[in-house]
């Protein structure tokens, strides 16, 4: 199959007879940068009608619900367990209670939203529903006679019983089975404990595969053997291995013949610098310990392309490709009028970690605050560990929580953007930074530290941002200040941001991608 995509300048680009899988280790729905970079990807392979889909091998029986919420469409996704399980389009039914077909002779009881089951006195077990209508099944724990849970089969949300769970006397997992839309068991795994007695998975299963039987010893083995039925399937592939931590080795183990590529996401060594001579940051270190298995890196900007090329040489090629794209539709849209933005909004846009540094920003807004009354802070994205906790203390603690708003992960973040006249970003290291990005295509002014590699790359200093050296509090106040007091250098910055987003338009970022598409037909017409 043959695809064509035209540019604007009259030259036709023929796409190749290869299928592009995007390694993730799941789709949640709270989304990291990487699920978002992922994101942009496919769209923009959808819209140049390139074949492209998101590949994930954790088990989760509310993938599909997340993944239409994300609009993440059914044929451009493959999970490992929707692959054995042979469910991706399965059409999502109605499961209730009345599916049980309970015997007469049980006592059902209302137990909030959710029921007991009990005979002549013993519960049996308790059903469970979903929010929001809880009338869906999510799962039935089952109970022996002395009150023990031995077992709980778990529902899909599409509505079908997907998982069983079975348990040791001291109530952890022994055991655990997949099943098919049709009841089949498809899937097993066993735990047990290790010579310092924590339980772990020893064994992994598929049943009845390909008619046969298949056992592996550890996840990873299990992983390289989904990623060799994909390309068995589609046999001129290309792996793009986004976690690279957490899947580089199942794809390097791979025995099908694959053009496998590792996308840089941060930054690859600890101290960005010293690139030549820093210690490799952990998530890259065995795939750049194993370089030659690689038939490609992508890094997000220049920089880092010229960087990685200076430490490691130019074998595999080093391809710069934004994971950043601006869409046409946003491109499209009528700038936001200054007078809609709400006066003095600042956002930060990101995780809640350590490596962000949010509380930096923290306690630069209290000196703004203290010279612009007027503004306020309100940070939008999930937490990871206790950094929630300890900001919001901080916060506390500095008398600033009138002004300082924390928000949980939104789909909507295009309106926050919309409303805000300044944004910040106070990472120590990035590899792109997907937000501000994604703020600039807004008009938002930012401000970030002068970090490798993507601040330096999206912010011009003085045209539409600025940036600061890295751990400067009291700069990044003045700078925030500087900005927030003079609201006309500030609506220039605006409005030059919707201008400089159009360097990561689709036609743009689609035209880096060629030299890696080149090289990967080249690979596959060598035989």
């Amino acid at each position: 199959m043959c695809y064509n995509s035209r540019y604007s300048d009259g030259n036709l680009w023929k796409g190749r007879d290869v299928m592009y899988y995007f390694v993730n280790t799941s789709i949640n729905p709270k989304k990291s940068g990487i699920e978002h970079a992922e994101m942009k990807r496919l769209a923009l392979f959808n819209q140049q009608q390139v074949p492209a889909k998101i590949v994930t091998r954790f088990f989760s029986l509310a993938l599909h619900r997340t993944l239409k919420a994300a609009g993440i469409a059914e044929h451009n996704q493959i999970n490992l367990f929707d692959f054995i399980q042979q469910s991706t389009d399965f059409k999502p039914v109605r499961l209730t209670i009345a599916d049980l077909h309970l015997s007469s002779d049980l006592q059902v009881q209302a137990e909030g939203q959710h029921y007991l089951v009990s005979k002549n006195g013993q519960l049996l077990m308790r059903v469970n529903t979903f929010a929001p209508d809880y009338q869906q099944l999510n799962n039935v724990q089952l109970y022996d006679q002395n009150g023990q849970l031995v077992k709980t089969d778990w529902y899909d949300t599409r509505g079908f019983k997907g998982l069983e769970q079975f348990y040791t006397a001291d109530g952890q997992v022994a055991s655990e089975q997949v099943f098919d839309p049709d009841g089949n068991v498809v899937y097993q795994t066993f735990h047990m404990p290790n010579r310092q007695n924590v339980t772990q998975n020893s064994l992994y299963r598929f049943i009845n595969y390909q008619g046969q039987d298949w056992s592996f010893v550890g996840e990873q083995a299990m992983t390289t053997f989904f990623l060799d039925e994909l390309n068995r399937q589609t046999p001129k592939s290309v792996f793009v291995v986004d976690r690279t931590y957490e899947l580089a080795y199942s794809a390097l183990q791979m025995r099908t013949k694959a053009f496998k590529v590792m996308y840089l996401h941060s930054n690859h060594v600890n101290d960005p610098k010293q690139p030549q001579t820093a210690t490799l940051n952990y998530n890259y270190a065995y795939a750049l310990n194993n370089l030659a298995a690689w038939q490609g890196i992508v890094a997000a900007t220049p920089q880092q392309a010229a960087d990685f090329e200076q430490r490691f040489g130019t074998q595999p090629p080093v391809y710069t490709i934004p994971v950043g794209v601006v869409s046409a539709a946003t491109l499209a849209t009528p700038p936001i009028a200054w007078s809609a933005r709400i006066p003095g909004k600042i956002i930060f846009v990101a995780r809640l970690s350590e490596e962000k540094q949010q509380d930096q920003v923290i306690r630069a807004f209290q000196q703004v605050h203290a010279q612009l009354p007027q503004t306020t802070l309100d940070f939008w994205g999930y937490a990871n560990g206790d950094t929630g906790k300890k900001l919001r203390r901080l916060v506390q603690d500095l008398q600033l929580g009138d002004v300082v708003t924390f928000n949980d992960y939104t789909q909507d973040i295009a309106t926050v953007y919309d409303h805000a006249q300044l944004a910040m970003l106070t990472s120590r290291a990035e590899g792109f930074a997907l937000a501000l990005l994604e703020g600039q295509s807004h008009g938002v002014p930012q401000i970030a530290y002068d970090v490798k590699y993507g601040p330096q790359a999206i912010i011009q200093p003085g045209r539409d941002g600025e940036l600061v050296p890295v751990n400067d509090v009291d700069g990044l106040a003045q700078a925030m200040v500087s900005l927030l007091g003079d609201p006309d250098k500030l609506q220039t910055y605006s409005q030059n941001a919707y201008a400089d987003a159009k360097r990561y338009s689709e036609t743009a970022v689609w035209a880096q991608w060629q030299p890696l598409m080149t090289a990967a037909t080249a690979f596959f017409k060598e035989g």
